[in-house]
């Protein structure tokens, strides 16, 4: 029998089998994803985008003690950034790795896909796995960041042939030394490219839509205290919620070590960065990609890498359409109005990352959030207060930070 079946084996789906391994609740714990590995689609991205340091402070991970990753590191891998300490990614690797040893959860993940979900009269799931088998999971945690890229439309044509490229499938170690690159966004993700293509010898032409926004987080620290969450939570419209999460995202931002590796790169005569400008047209130019801009100007490139992120909306993912078809809830743009302990409600299937952000409000897509989701999962499966367990400071007393392997105790050596 499972108890609990976690779909993704990404930071939120990890956060969630820690914490319920830390409550003593994973015995009848299934976690599936073709990957077969935690974080298989994170460290290819980091890998892919040459990303040293990771955004997110170093309190910010998938254990519920926020100071468990501070206490592993011991004082190394950590970067000083504005009073605040950031993991490098060997760092965080290494935690990640240890953590999930010494939960015993190394071996778990299956390398099986989730294809399909239907609902029983009572609200539970059937969830329909790539090996032919049916699974009937007292819950189910949907962890999949089932996110399409946004790719604008001029470049359809291009993507199709393979030449604008979207998602995770730019990498920077595949640029041609000498060759053109045109990198389209105006978020960290299309700084990592635009560097990481710059510094391998490619000429880039960053383009943004709008002038690059320095910020040092995606989302401004006041998120995470009650100042801001409480009128949120209490905000009865899911609407005004949804543009209340867009405008405290904003848009894509670049913290101002970032700026200033643009503006070097540029004045080094390796990149080309147009803000406010976007692509309406492109054309096959006989072996290159000519590109024309709103503002009448036109780029030859080689190829194109689009980093403008992307949209999940619950109504086409296939896991969440029968949810959205048997029991129907207030979705706006895209995501659902979820019960305060993340389920879709009338059933027993919880939802984690942006998908959660109805409830979580704009942190819920980022580590952080995460772990607020996992907290809330383990709370209502022991039957407490979700709302209440988010609102800990620490989970420290229920999972302690020597079970994330440094320094080990004695039972652990």
């Amino acid at each position: 029998m499972t108890d609990v079946l976690i779909v993704g084996a990404g930071p939120a789906g990890l956060a969630a089998a820690v914490n319920l391994s830390c409550h003593g609740l994973a015995d009848g714990l299934r976690i599936v994803d073709p990957s077969g590995t935690w974080l298989a689609a994170w460290r290819r991205r980091f890998a892919s985008q040459d990303i040293p340091i990771l955004r997110s402070p170093a309190v910010h991970h998938p254990h519920p003690d926020p100071f468990a990753l501070l206490e592993h590191a011991g004082g190394q891998g950590l970067v000083a950034s504005g009073g605040t300490q950031l993991p490098t990614t060997r760092a965080f690797d290494r935690f990640v790795d240890d953590l999930v040893a010494a939960r015993d959860l190394a071996d778990r993940v299956e390398p099986i896909a989730a294809v399909g979900l239907e609902l029983t009269d009572d609200g539970h799931a059937a969830v329909s796995l790539s090996n032919g088998e049916v699974v009937r999971p007292d819950r189910v945690v949907l962890a999949t960041n089932a996110r399409s890229p946004a790719v604008p439309e001029a470049l359809a044509p291009a993507t199709a042939a393979g030449r604008a490229l979207a998602g995770d499938a730019p990498h920077v170690d595949r640029v041609p030394s000498g060759g053109r690159l045109a990198v389209i966004g105006a978020g960290l993700s299309a700084a990592h490219l635009a560097l990481g293509a710059a510094r391998r010898g490619a000429h880039v032409t960053l383009l943004a839509r709008h002038r690059l926004r320095v910020r040092r987080f995606d989302t401004h620290p006041s998120w995470l205290g009650p100042r801001k969450r409480r009128p949120f939570e209490q905000e009865p419209d899911p609407h005004v919620r949804r543009r209340t999460v867009d405008t405290a995202r904003g848009g894509g931002s670049i913290p101002a070590r970032f700026r200033r590796a643009l503006d070097a790169c540029t004045e080094a005569g390796q990149l080309d960065l147009r803000e406010r400008v976007s692509v309406v047209a492109c054309d096959d130019g006989g072996g290159a990609l000519d590109l024309t801009l709103d503002d009448g100007a036109r780029v030859r490139v080689d190829e194109v890498w689009c980093a403008t992120g992307g949209r999940l909306d619950v109504a086409s993912d296939p896991l969440c359409r029968p949810l959205l078809g048997r029991s129907p809830v207030a979705v706006a743009d895209g995501l659902p109005d979820l019960a305060d302990d993340l389920t879709w409600p009338g059933t027993t299937v919880h939802l984690t990352g942006f998908a959660a952000a109805l409830r979580l409000g704009p942190t819920a897509g980022n580590l952080v959030g995460h772990r607020r989701a996992a907290l809330r999962l383990a709370a209502s499966i022991r039957g407490d207060d979700p709302v209440a367990a988010d609102r800990i400071a620490t989970g420290a007393g229920a999972c302690p930070v020597g079970a994330v392997g440094h320094p080990l105790t004695g039972a652990e050596r």
